[in-house]
């Protein structure tokens, strides 16, 4: 089999996998194992594609029209790491997250080169209905979770809004919305050779539909309309005389709205719903439309974008040149956090994405990052109109066609791919890229260049592989083992996160030893791996309140010396991160049971925090009961005056504030902040109803 063949195969199983790929022993199932797959799908594909260099004996690089935009933007993203506040971090990306630190826009760009270099342009068809195949089977799961097929796996309401093997709805939606129109155009060329062929894309279509529909994605809805609009526009103004045109675009459309009807969409009811309200009775429907902001979802996540998208800008005016480094949110947010995010709902979820592309680009690698990232947008989609409309315009397209596209037509897919296209810019806006959906963005134009490559560029001249010699073998050996050398560092990487979960489940489980063995095997394999030295610490912590509790001293010593040196390494390797800080105050609390003197280290790790997240309402709250143990009552009352000022909603630190108020004699003020609780905040808390009982009947 020809290298090159191998290649192409390769990418295959690339579009192939990654949109279906999860594993449910890691830390995260879903993302985490798509781009461990891309990771070693490019290095193999890499290792091959130096090996036809070798063995063809010259340089396979073909040039792009986006060469210079993409190193531009590269060259951004490595400045921004080398000055990164959390170079690991900008490296391989926040945990959890993964996609989008160096390595992997890395990956992304040597697949691109590595597609437009090594594959024809007859074989871009071949990947569109790989992309279509493992689509339809994600879609099918979709639906199928819809009716309760895996209910009882997921704690999210997955019959509510599906994710299939996406991980989250939104996620799935930016892919189904850049995709369907692969299989529209498909329906385009089927139709010309297989009418039959034909209405098969087309129920395709509506199966990509009907999946999307049901993840409810808002985001993932103006994707798919900014791509029907661009699509069809770009297919009825290139195709004027093609009267077939028309009554495609009319069946489609007339499918998909009556779907919508049937189905629903985030902003309108399904029929059901509509027949329902029509047949209630008017004090049902007063009911039905009442409770309380709990039970209608907590504050709406375009409040809280608004909120954390303020603090993206606030981010990039104090690191306005090249951000606080690539893949950094999570760290340089919570040093600007608008005050105001107290106030929302989930105000304590740690945010590690801006919710918007654009925005987290601008924050974490500066106007240089976002200009360089723009430009390579604008650049992109210059690329596409060239195939799409420059060339219509300029007459070097024959648009005489009489029923259909001709066969060797590429113009439906050109525009499918950017319409897709489009959609991911859509629905980036309101999100942030995963994996599979950064697939197409970088693939997508790699595919629309090697389409319209002349024959002498996309052919091989020489059809015949030569015999490797003696030196290329070696060449060709000494590739082979820095690729598995690769391939075992990635592998090393992806089992210590396997170990890594398993300590997590056998802590829940109480078996402390068993975790302890997990996490420790898990930093042999990556040691710079700054959260496994903090669940390391952490476990530390559970035993020596074991041996506490067995009135074992020297062994609980022991240990929570232990504990203090992993959280140390943590805070070491990853100075910045405030959930290490959090840890740290939290064992040392804990541990303020083996030895009262642990508080002290609990008040300076909340005192580092506050430094790092001034807005964090729960680090000022946790700051005043340390305060209060340590008996500094002045400054515990100090810090809660702040806490509730931070958060006035918040019902803990009133009522501790009121405790302490009503032991120091002031029961008016602890009367007044019990009477806020009850009538602001939550008018059936039983602690603050018998607390006012007692200081407004203290005779009882």
């Amino acid at each position: 089999m020809r290298v090159k063949k191998i290649i192409g195969i390769l990418y295959q199983s690339l579009f192939f996998i990654v949109p279906l790929i999860l594993f449910p022993s890691t830390s995260e199932l879903f993302e985490f194992n798509k781009m461990i797959v891309v990771y070693l799908l490019t290095t193999v594909i890499a290792a091959f594609w130096i090996t036809r260099c070798i063995i063809e004996k010259k340089l396979i690089f073909k040039k792009t029209p986006l060469d210079i935009p993409i190193l531009i933007f590269l060259g951004s993203q490595v400045i921004s790491t080398l000055i990164s506040i959390d170079i690991r971090t900008s490296l391989l990306g926040y945990y959890s997250r993964f996609n989008g630190g160096l390595v992997s826009l890395a990956c992304y760009f040597i697949l691109y080169w590595g597609f437009v270099s090594n594959i024809e342009k007859k074989d871009v068809q071949t990947m569109l209905k790989t992309i279509l195949a493992s689509t339809l089977i994600s879609s099918l799961y979709g639906i199928l979770e819809h009716f309760g097929i895996d209910k009882n796996v997921w704690i999210q309401d997955v019959q509510n809004r599906v994710f299939s093997s996406f991980g989250q709805p939104n996620w799935m939606a930016a892919w189904l919305a850049a995709v369907i129109t692969i299989s529209l155009s498909m329906g385009f060329i089927a139709k010309a050779q297989n009418r039959k062929v034909s209405i098969i894309y087309l129920l395709l279509s509506v199966i990509i539909f009907i999946t999307l529909l049901f993840t409810k994605s808002r985001s993932g809805l103006l994707g798919l309309l900014t791509a029907l609009l661009s699509f069809w526009s770009l297919i009825i103004v290139t195709q004027l005389k093609n009267k077939s045109v028309i009554k495609q675009f009319a069946v489609s459309s007339f499918i998909f709205l009556f779907l919508a009807l049937i189905i629903g969409t985030p902003w309108t009811p399904n029929i059901s719903e509509v027949i329902k309200k029509s047949t209630s009775s008017p004090i049902n429907t007063q009911n039905t439309l009442t409770g309380t902001a709990l039970e209608v979802g907590g504050t709406s996540s375009i409040e809280i974008r608004k909120i954390v998208w303020q603090g993206a800008i606030d981010v990039w005016k104090n690191y306005p040149l090249f951000g606080s480094g690539v893949e950094t949110f999570a760290f340089s947010y919570y040093q600007f956090r608008p005050a105001s995010h107290n106030l929302v709902s989930e105000w304590d979820f740690l945010y590690n994405k801006a919710h918007n592309e654009y925005l987290n680009f601008m924050a974490t690698t500066g106007t240089v990052g976002i200009i360089s990232y723009a430009i390579l947008i604008v650049a992109t989609c210059l690329v596409f109109l060239k195939q799409v409309i420059f060339k219509y315009i300029s007459g070097r397209w024959n648009i005489n066609i009489k029923n259909s596209f001709d066969e060797s037509e590429n113009k439906p897919f050109h525009i499918a791919m950017f319409s897709g296209y489009l959609s991911i810019l859509v629905t980036n806006f309101f999100g942030f890229s995963v994996v599979p959906v950064n697939l197409l963005f970088y693939l997508f134009p790699a595919m629309s260049i090697v389409m319209e490559m002349n024959d002498d560029e996309s052919k091989d001249k020489n059809n015949k592989e030569q015999k490797p010699t003696g030196i290329q073998k070696i060449a060709i050996i000494a590739t082979s083992f820095v690729a598995i050398l690769i391939l075992y560092s990635i592998f090393r990487y992806w089992y210590a996160d396997i170990l890594y979960s398993k300590a997590d489940v056998h802590a829940n489980e109480g078996k402390l030893i068993d975790s302890v063995q997990n996490i420790s095997s898990a930093i042999m394999l990556s040691p710079n791996e700054a959260i496994y030295h903090d669940e390391l610490g952490s476990r530390y912590a559970d035993i020596a309140l074991v041996y506490s509790n067995q009135k074992d001293e020297n062994g609980a010593k022991r240990f929570s010396e232990k504990t203090f040196e992993e959280i140390s390494k943590a805070e070491n390797l990853s100075p910045n991160n405030l959930n290490i800080l959090r840890n740290k105050a939290r064992v040392a609390i804990k541990l303020s049971e083996v030895d009262p003197v642990y508080i002290l280290d609990a008040k300076k790790a909340l005192e580092k925090g506050i430094q790092m997240a001034p807005t964090e309402a729960k680090l000022y709250y946790n700051l005043s009961l340390t305060y209060y143990r340590i008996g500094d009552v002045a400054k515990t009352i100090d810090v809660l005056k702040k806490t509730i000022e931070l958060k006035a909603n918040y019902k803990d630190a009133r009522y501790a504030y009121a405790v302490i108020l009503s032991d120091m004699g002031d029961s008016d003020q602890a009367i007044e902040q019990l009477k806020y609780i009850l009538k602001n905040i939550d008018p059936d808390d039983s602690k603050a109803q018998t607390e006012l009982e007692k200081l407004e009947n203290p005779a009882k």
